[in-house]
């Protein structure tokens, strides 16, 4: 609810017992750990495996560019199955669709594995490689407004709310560290088979998942919202009529993150590649983010909890932000140390801090009512935004040859930080961060 310029957190959150709220933040690690464990594997096989492998008629660069642009039809996707889920999630409840996406984002990353080369079906494989994407990002689209809405509505009053919340997203980087690992064992056969075994691979990780989800609990505040008749009859659309402010910022404070985790984690094995830095040093290297990563997730909620959201947000970008030039830059010239220590506060702070916090932001952005359907598709409008344009982007400006053209990647930092820093200004206060700003309290 909107009360002077605050957002103030609904007064119908009441937190579920502990055992059960840490069963839930499990199960939802869990799952979605599977759906980007099979999202990254992808970015990492458009970046070094595709462009051979489903484009071999086009040059080079041509190559890596539909490569990515193929990478970047999930994106769009994504928002749709937001719409899609979020409506689900909305009126029918959140367990039924987080269960749903994860059987989608499963199939297609499988039937991905198994799909023949453009050697065998010539441009077929190409269009069937983009529609599985496609189908893979609708399954991932719910991901998002589901955990959010599950932790949040769960963690209730509690003083460790953000902390709670912000294990939406601790299943990304444990997804990306799997997929990391994968892409580790693999060595050079990766370029072989190595990818398509690495996605069948998942499956072993969706079974047990799936299980999980099953025995999940609805949300009680999602309960008592349906039994007091308050579904909105299509909560997807009239969510832009009541919160469509707040679904823009989200989105354009969550693109940076977004930007950061595509750039950092999928676009720059091409770069390090073009550099003359080895798919092996660089597989270590991503397994050396992806913990940066998780470990900015764990560290964003007691921070946010203690200095506020908006602080920590802030920070974290900014930082990023600078760190982005001397990051490029140490790539270009390859001082491994350097590069290693750069990689890794990169993920700490643009993508793992920023995962923990976009989460908290949008959840207090919105009411129950709402609350799948804005989380989800503002954070999917923001994978649009950030991982959909920035990498093919870059691969345009800079090329196979990194050398003299490599200052575009920290210019393109600096311009999704001045948006997202623009953005986080206008968002309205909640309750709790203005209780952390020792500012008045907001009456409900």
């Amino acid at each position: 609810m909107l009360v002077g310029g605050t957002i103030v957190v609904a007064a119908e959150m009441r937190s579920v017992p502990t055992k059960h709220l840490t069963a839930l933040a499990f199960s939802a690690t869990a799952g979605v750990a599977v759906e980007y464990y099979d999202f990254f594997l992808y970015g990492y096989a458009a970046a070094s495996v595709f462009p051979a492998e489903f484009f071999p008629s086009l040059p080079p660069r041509q190559a890596l560019v539909f490569s990515y642009l193929a990478f970047g039809a999930g994106f769009p996707a994504r928002l749709v199955g937001s719409f899609i889920f979020g409506h689900l999630g909305d009126r029918i409840g959140r367990k039924s669709s987080f269960l749903i996406g994860l059987g989608l984002i499963g199939g297609a990353t499988c039937s991905t594995a198994l799909l023949p080369g453009y050697a065998k079906l010539g441009t077929t494989a190409q269009v069937l490689l983009v529609v599985l994407r496609m189908i893979q990002g609708i399954g991932l689209g719910g991901e998002f407004g589901g955990a959010t809405s599950l932790l949040a509505e769960c963690a209730g009053d509690r003083r460790t709310r953000a902390f709670w919340i912000s294990l939406a997203n601790l299943g990304i980087p444990i997804g990306a560290v799997l997929a990391s690992v994968a892409l580790l064992v693999s060595g050079s056969s990766f370029t072989g088979t190595g990818w398509r075994i690495a996605m069948l691979c998942s499956v072993v990780i969706v079974i047990p998942a799936a299980f999980t989800r099953a025995f999940l609990a609805e949300s009680p505040s999602f309960d008592r919202l349906k039994q007091g008749g308050g579904i909105e009859r299509v909560p997807s659309l009239g969510v832009w009529r009541a919160h469509a402010p707040a679904i823009c910022l989200i989105a354009l404070i969550g693109a940076f993150q977004q930007m950061d985790g595509y750039v950092s984690g999928t676009y720059v094995i091409s770069f390090m590649q073009s550099a003359g830095i080895p798919l092996a040093t660089i597989a270590r290297l991503l397994l050396l983010a992806r913990v940066a990563d998780a470990l900015g997730v764990l560290l964003s909620g007691p921070l946010a909890d203690r200095l506020g959201r908006k602080r920590v947000t802030v920070a974290a970008i900014a930082a990023t932000a600078v760190l982005s030039y001397p990051f490029a830059r140490a790539a270009v010239s390859r001082q491994l140390g350097v590069l290693a220590a750069l990689q890794f506060l990169v993920a700490l702070g643009g993508i793992g801090m920023l995962h923990g916090l976009v989460p908290m932001l949008a959840a207090d952005s919105f009411p129950t009512r709402y609350r799948y359907s804005g989380s989800g598709i503002a954070f999917n409008a923001s994978a649009i935004l950030g991982g959909a344009v920035a990498p093919p982007l870059l691969a345009a400006l800079i090329g196979p040859d990194p050398a003299g053209k490599w200052v575009f990647m920290p210019g393109v930092y600096a311009g999704y930080a001045a948006i997202a820093i623009v953005a986080l200004r206008f968002l309205p206060a909640t309750r709790t961060e203005l209780d952390v700003e020792k500012g008045p309290p907001a009456r409900p």
